[in-house]
């Protein structure tokens, strides 16, 4: 998965996990992150405040009245290669508060080639016209199994064995494996309860869709070569709408 998702996923669930345990938050980051800056907005037209990291961050917010704290994160983008770069996931963090007042975060990642890590900045802007009734994030989980095995498939017809493994151990882990490749490659996993761990996990696991040697490179030319370009088109597009549901339904609905 993209870290710039994987971070953004894991301070919601620790945040939302603080709220309902009336705790502070525990946040670990990943060996990646350098700093995570918190520019906030004040009442009153005051000047910014800048929360330097993750948990104070949080206490300004509960200082603010939070009520809870969602991800949102489209399931479909116009070009699927750009997301092999950064600041591309277009996710952010929807903060709702006491007295209707809601607002968003979006972060923007610069790279620091000094330090090799990456510095993070979250914004935070006004929702001023929030719809009236939000959206509830139903299980996808039946759909979800259904593109992992259709994809799975057609890797296998392209001569993608890697890919066809890694859509296979997807759907392993929607079914109950515990193998989560968060912890395989060292991070922390967010503290969500176990059925919606096992659905970010497996979109976790899915999300192949980046720069060279990702689902996006060799594939789409080998689809076309075979004549299967449309059939590749439409489970991929398949594929990152059941991520990204995946990802709003584990996240958000516990």
């Amino acid at each position: 998965m993209n870290g710039q998702m994987y971070q953004i996923c894991s301070i919601v669930a620790a945040a939302r996990r603080a709220l309902k345990k009336r705790s502070s938050i525990c946040y670990i980051p990943a060996n990646y992150e350098n700093s995570s800056q918190f520019l906030c907005l004040t009442r009153n037209g005051a000047a910014p405040y800048t929360a330097p990291h993750v948990s104070q961050w949080y206490e300004h917010l509960k200082e603010q009245n939070l009520t809870d704290i969602q991800l949102y994160c489209p399931t479909s983008v116009r070009d699927r290669g750009l997301l092999g770069f950064s600041n591309t996931t277009q996710a952010s963090m929807v903060c709702f508060f006491k007295g209707d007042r809601v607002t968003y975060f979006i972060s923007d990642w610069k790279f620091d080639s000094k330090d090799r890590k990456w510095n993070v900045i979250y914004t935070e802007h006004p929702w001023n016209d929030p719809p009236q009734a939000w959206p509830r994030f139903e299980n996808n989980t039946q759909s979800f199994r259904s593109v992992l095995h259709d994809i799975q498939d057609l890797a296998l017809r392209l001569g993608f064995e890697n890919f066809a493994n890694i859509f296979y151990q997807a759907g392993t882990i929607l079914d109950g494996s515990k193998e989560y490749p968060g912890e395989a490659y060292g991070l922390v996993l967010p503290p969500l309860p176990e059925y919606n761990l096992r659905v970010f996990e497996a979109a976790s696991r899915a999300d192949v869709f980046g720069a060279m040697g990702s689902w996006n490179d060799s594939p789409p030319w080998m689809a076309h070569k075979k004549g299967l370009e449309q059939e590749y088109e439409t489970l991929s597009a398949e594929l990152l709408r059941n991520i990204r549901l995946g990802l709003l339904y584990a996240i958000n609905e516990w």
